[in-house]
């Protein structure tokens, strides 16, 4: 990595932009009080870059964000409205609030020298239960509640015990009498439980910070590592008995060492973002070609900002030498931004002929003229797996369902784990591990993180599959790629209901 060479070539870039004629003629100028002004977009994405690798510290990085906001205030506006703007002038940044890096919710992918980050100086992993090991049970199993004012149930999907408790991975619906949606809590202090003991306990709802359908149930007290069954009675139900001693598939994963620069790895991320994004916005690329240039540019606004300055990033990377000039990244990124219809992203390398397959998958997803849209009935499915470690993470997968035309996974993560971290657009360099999943009809979908918490030295999370299943399958391949290596495993899925 050359630091030396990532600042110059981030102030280099700051000179080159602002030599742009645009900037002094721009289409839409900003009032003369707004407290800070914009630098080109292409300087943003750079500087976020190489703070992200960890080629540039945030300081510096700042510092000529902050000059290069400057000299374009002053094409923008009068000297005196510049003086007027309220808010002190301190240092290099003469703008109250003017960061735009740290507006991104920065993180980095590699720890920093003089800094290391908190992921970097927690355990390796999270020490097991004081009686035994970790011990992660499929459920798939439906607990119906109701009384005068809600009804609803509760989808056990997994059932974990490790050293921050006993708790169910769930999902949940609710209704009132009238049979509208309802958002309250389910009843959990209502319900009974009693193991094979006859040792009674209560449950503890909480979301944790995942999608509104998700939540854990956990223990109170802690249970025995080795009870066999729980008995849970719901209001206005019958006791309904989980088994504890269902064994998991414990698939073979596959092992395969990959040799991913950390440009590399970066410019993947951004890459999966854009798929997963043109997903979530709906931009249906055959009717833009038809519509009108402002229509087609709105539809495709987010995606586009997002693309924007990847020319300047991936220079950015090469002179920072985390990215060789060789590596065939930038071309598969230009590829799928012509796949996409995207402009103006400033790649100089050529469309390469081949892509990933998980790529090519969804990229067949939107382009087909009359794709699949219809989403699986809601459904949930038991999972316990634990994957490999993969860059001081080992995640345990323990769940899949279906609500309201999404589907989601959750799992758990234990060993170096990332702060909650958002990046351009909500692309999440916190977690560092890529994550696909494969359907039983071999479509791929990518799973990013919906929710993270943290508790004890382990992060409950939520990963989101684009697009969403279609169908239900008994199986599913899950791809989890690092830097230095990459895991596939097929994983089996316990319907709550029959196929």
């Amino acid at each position: 990595m050359n630091r030396e060479r990532a600042e110059t070539y981030l102030r280099l870039l700051a000179e080159a932009e602002l030599r742009d004629p645009a900037l002094a003629s721009p289409s839409a100028p900003r009032p003369a009080d707004a407290p800070f002004v914009t630098p080109p977009i292409a300087l943003i994405r750079a500087a976020w870059a190489l703070t992200t690798v960890g080629a540039l510290d945030l300081e510096t990085a700042e510092a000529i964000m902050a000059d290069a906001e400057l000299a374009v205030a002053t094409r923008h506006r009068s000297v005196a409205a510049v003086l007027s703007s309220p808010g002190p002038r301190l240092g290099p940044r003469r703008f109250a609030g003017a960061r735009p890096l740290a507006r991104m919710s920065h993180s980095r992918l590699m720890p920093s020298v003089t800094s290391p980050s908190p992921a970097d100086t927690a355990p390796p992993e999270s020490p097991a239960p004081p009686d035994g090991p970790d011990r992660y049970v499929p459920v798939g199993q439906m607990i119906l509640f109701h009384d005068e004012l809600i009804s609803g149930e509760l989808d056990l999907m997994a059932y974990a015990h490790t050293a921050a408790g006993a708790r169910f991975t769930a999902a949940w619906r609710a209704r009132d009498p009238l049979g509208a949606r309802h958002h309250g809590v389910p009843p959990v202090d209502a319900f009974t439980l009693t193991d094979d003991r006859g040792q009674p306990y209560g449950l503890v709802f909480d979301p944790k910070g995942r999608p509104e359908s998700t939540c854990d149930l956990t223990l109170r007290p802690d249970p025995p590592p080795d009870i066999g069954w729980l008995e849970i009675t719901a209001p206005g139900e019958q006791a309904v008995r989980v088994d504890l001693n269902r064994r998991a598939e414990r698939p073979e994963p596959q092992i395969s060492a990959i040799n991913l620069s950390i440009g590399e790895h970066l410019l993947n991320r951004i890459a999966e973002r854009l798929l997963t994004l043109a997903a979530e916005y709906r931009v249906d690329w055959h009717s833009r070609l038809s519509s009108a240039p402002a229509h087609r540019a709105q539809l495709a606004a987010p995606v586009t900002n997002l693309a924007g300055g990847l020319g300047a990033t991936i220079g950015a990377l090469e002179a920072a030498e985390v990215l060789s000039p060789l590596s065939p990244v930038p071309a598969r990124l230009a590829a799928l931004c012509a796949s996409l219809r995207i402009g103006g992203h400033g790649i100089t390398a050529a469309p390469a002929p081949d892509l990933p397959e998980p790529w090519l998958s969804m990229l067949t997803h939107y382009h087909r003229r009359k794709p699949e849209t219809a989403p699986a009935g809601d459904g949930f499915a038991g999972v316990a797996v634990a994957l490999p470690e993969l860059e001081g993470i080992r995640l345990v997968l323990l769940g899949l369902h279906t609500c309201d035309g999404g589907t989601w996974m959750d799992a758990l993560a234990l060993g170096r784990l990332p702060g909650l971290h958002q990046g351009a657009l909500g692309l999440d360099m916190a977690f560092p591990l890529s994550m696909w999943v494969r359907d039983g009809a071999g479509r791929w979908h990518a799973a990013r993180p919906a929710g993270w918490h943290h508790e004890g030295g382990e992060a409950a999370l939520t990963l989101r599959l684009t697009p969403p299943l279609t169908r239900s399958c008994a199986r599913v391949e899950v791809l989890a790629t690092g830097r230095s290596a990459e895991v596939r495993a097929t994983v089996a899925l316990c319907w709550g209901y029959p196929l």
